[in-house]
């Protein structure tokens, strides 16, 4: 029971991943050239692909048992997926509070 609602769960993020995927691509599609938002949307869609990477490399692992098979070397690759997202969630967030300073939105 408990494998098949985390493979129920995961697949269900793999989804919801994709989900966002196509919304954020497709409202890329409606900024200009250059905006800020155009900036945003493409950092949010490597952040939604390496978040949807993690899911589905895990649901993977879990269901063809993976780690029985070889070893522990297989986590790594959820391990540099969800780094790097967090890395992209980290610039995402900087250049957003760069923008909002030169627009005035904060404190200098």
């Amino acid at each position: 029971m408990e494998l098949e609602l985390e493979l129920i769960l995961g697949i269900l993020m793999i989804l919801v991943g994709l989900i966002s995927l196509g919304f954020v691509l497709k409202a890329k599609t409606v900024f200009p050239e250059g905006s800020e938002l155009k900036k945003v949307t493409a950092n949010l869609i490597s952040v939604i692909i390496f978040l949807t990477a993690f899911s589905l490399w895990h649901v993977l692992r879990e269901h063809l048992h993976w780690k029985e098979k070889f070893g522990e070397v297989i986590e790594y690759p959820e391990y540099i997926f969800i780094t790097i997202a967090f890395l992209l969630i980290f610039k995402t967030a900087k250049d957003l509070y760069n923008t909002a300073r030169r627009f005035g939105i904060t404190e200098q």
